[in-house]
């Protein structure tokens, strides 16, 4: 009787003392799983203080440092992905950038090479309009001159006339009758002309 009590009361202690490990344990368990790591790491450090060699509690501490260096790590690598992409972005933002100028620049060139040619094409305008004034003045000028020579020929010419009518003693009533007449017969030999032409040849006599 006296060796069962002593047992009872040597394995109590150790009975209640897993007891009390286990329920840190699932303590700890259920803050973890609801994602409450700082709660339970602190549940585990008090509950390791009183029960240090439990392995449980071991066990759960060390997953709970492996999950945090496995999360520190994603979190690195992502930020360090995020910085990749932040400088591919900018890289690009530049790349584009450069094309807009690069593109403006030609747009530029374009217009200043067309704003020249126009101007060009408008100084070619201009320069023949001048040319053709200066042919127009040109002719004119010779218009008139030939206009001038030709009335001058014609204010010597009744002088002239009148000089080789006196030269043949005719008077100029005499010889305007006599230009008459000449006339009147130019005009009567083309008429008869036009009257042969007009009748039909006889087709039983040649040609000739």
């Amino acid at each position: 009787m006296k060796s069962v009590i002593i047992t009872i009361i040597v394995l109590l202690p150790l009975v209640c003392w897993s007891q009390a490990a286990d329920q840190s344990f699932h303590i700890a368990s259920n803050q973890y799983i609801h994602e409450k790591t700082p709660e339970a790491k602190a549940t585990l450090e008090s509950a390791l203080q009183r029960y240090p060699d439990d392995r449980k509690l071991k066990e759960l501490r060390a997953k709970i440092k492996d999950d945090e260096k496995k999360e520190q790590q994603k979190k690195d690598e992502q930020k360090k992905q995020d910085q990749k992409n932040k400088e591919d972005q900018k890289k690009k933002d530049q790349e584009k950038k450069d094309q807009e100028k690069k593109d403006q620049q030609n747009k530029d060139q374009k217009d200043q090479q067309k704003k020249e040619q126009e101007k060009k094409e408008q100084e070619q305008k201009d320069q023949g309009k001048k040319d053709d004034k200066k042919e127009e003045k040109k002719d004119q000028n010779k218009n008139e001159e030939s206009k001038d020579e030709q009335k001058k020929k014609e204010d010597k010419t009744p002088s002239e006339v009148a000089s080789k009518l006196q030269e043949m003693k005719i008077s100029p009533d005499k010889a305007k009758m006599i230009l008459e007449a000449m006339k009147n017969q130019e005009v009567q030999y083309l008429q008869q002309n036009k009257r042969k032409a007009s009748k039909p040849k006889d087709r039983g006599k040649p040609d000739w």
